[in-house]
């Protein structure tokens, strides 16, 4: 009757013993994985990014730029409702406020290799800020119900920001010459 117990003991400390080390495997690999890839790997960056329509991204963009130019705004032109499906609603704009993060990262991916992306990658940190700043106030006036009065400043001025940060994240790959600057053309 001992002899069982002192078994059963054994066993005990040798599962534990077992689950200790597989911990501190896992915590181990996690940590090497991090200090090798800070930033995720490449394909893991795009794989992070959401589907946006870039075409309707472009598109708003260009409004809100024509827009700022002119004293009058004439309603004809796009409104909330058009822009608000053009997005895809409140689903495109919760994608489009995950993207700002994963375009930081991506360039903070790139300056590994090329230290001058520093600058632009406290820029975008700011501008991604101010988008998420935008998609909160729409968040609020959709919970009050005013969206169609808010959507068209708020959502305009996300989508235009937004879409200037693509353009950036693009022009840097570009002129640093990455090997991926392909493959994130596609994906955005």
């Amino acid at each position: 009757m001992i002899m069982i117990r002192s078994i059963d003991f054994l066993g005990f400390v040798a599962i534990f013993l077992i689950l200790i080390l597989g911990f501190a495997t896992y915590f181990y690999a996690r940590y090497n994985r991090r200090e090798k890839y800070p930033y995720g790997k490449w394909e893991d960056l795009l794989k992070r990014l959401g589907p946006l329509d870039y075409d309707n991204l472009a598109l708003i963009a260009r409004e809100f730029a024509f827009e700022s130019d002119r004293q009058a705004y004439d309603e004809e032109d796009m409104d909330a409702e058009k822009i608000w499906k053009l997005l895809g609603g409140m689903r495109g704009l919760e994608v489009m406020e995950k993207n700002c993060e994963v375009l930081v990262d991506l360039v903070f991916y790139v300056q590994q290799w090329y230290p001058e992306a520093l600058l632009i990658a406290e820029q975008l940190r700011l501008n991604a800020r101010e988008v998420e700043w935008h998609i909160g106030r729409l968040r609020a006036t959709v919970k009050t119900g005013n969206r169609k009065t808010a959507a068209s400043e708020y959502v305009r001025q996300a989508a235009a920001i937004y879409f200037q940060m693509t353009l950036e994240v693009l022009s840097l790959y570009e002129q640093a010459n990455i090997p991926g600057f392909a493959d994130l053309q596609r994906v955005l």
